[in-house]
């Protein structure tokens, strides 16, 4: 899956690093799996070239958010991302977290902003996608990064960059707005690997707008929730629920409700019944 190179390092070798005597770490930081302390230096982690990253990134899709089909909760690799260089895409609060909302799976986090506010951009890059969903992101905006991540920037009002642009830390996207499926002015804000999900928190702590560390090692741990995504869940059905009402709480539209229970939209629900919804 990974180009040979600075990203990957084996988690079953544990190989010793050996540094120069003259070498000044930075800080101690331990590689997940591993019982060994590797001094991590400036140097060692500069940012990356695209030539550096996985040989998925040689496709370039300005269409879909994940084009790559890797599923990352198997992977044996530890990758080393370096988060040096972060803006907050917001500096206001955090109003829903990442997981599971309800019944559907919140795939990021919205952080607080008022109409017309500037969104910008985590961390140097390209544009990848300009974009917009009716019934879900609204205006959005998906960035590749030099080290690795890819952001996703959801439900804004105005969108100020095109696919293709090469765009710096800091810099403005968008204004915020309240577009697609959304019920208040947020920004809906992912990070993503290999087009796989991670959870923002993480990465960064929102509370006080910096990132948690300079180097995130990047496992298959991280991405466990997905083995609860895919497990098949139920609703129970209420007095005065109805299939419209079943897909707004479970963030899955009416016709796969019934293709998933082999139901017509005209179908009567009774309470107590299971309808599946994944």
């Amino acid at each position: 899956m990974l180009k040979s190179g600075v990203v990957a390092v084996s988690v079953a070798a544990h190989i010793p690093v050996i540094l120069p005597s003259s070498a000044t770490s930075i800080h101690h930081d331990v590689a997940p799996n591993t019982k060994e302390i590797i001094p991590l230096l400036l140097e060692d982690c500069r940012m990356q070239d695209f030539d550096d990253l996985p040989e998925e990134y040689d496709l370039w899709n300005e269409s879909l958010i994940n084009p790559y089909g890797v599923r990352l909760v198997d992977m044996k690799d530890t990758i080393k991302i370096d988060l040096r260089g972060y803006t907050p895409p917001s500096q206001k609060y955090v109003t829903s977290d990442f997981g599971f909302r309800r019944s559907a799976f919140h795939s990021g986090i919205d952080l607080k902003v008022f109409r017309g506010d500037s969104v910008f951009c985590a961390f140097e890059g390209q544009v990848r996608i300009v974009s917009s969903q009716k019934r879900g992101y609204g205006h959005y905006i998906v960035v590749r990064h030099h080290n690795g991540l890819e952001t996703l920037y959801a439900h804004l009002e105005k969108i100020i960059v095109k696919p293709g642009q090469m765009v710096h830390s800091g810099e403005a996207l968008g204004l915020g707005g309240n577009t697609g499926r959304s019920t208040g002015y947020h920004l809906h804000f992912e990070t993503r690997y290999l087009g796989n999900v991670i959870n923002p928190n993480d990465l960064f702590d929102f509370d006080k707008s910096v990132v948690k560390q300079e180097v995130f090692w990047l496992t298959a741990a991280h991405f466990e929730y997905v083995k609860e995504v895919e497990k098949v869940r139920y609703w129970t059905v209420r007095s005065g629920d109805t299939l419209g009402k079943i897909a707004s709480q479970t963030g899955v539209s009416i016709s796969r409700l019934c293709a998933l229970n082999n139901m017509k939209t005209t179908s009567i629900l009774r309470i107590g019944q299971k309808i599946r919804y994944t």
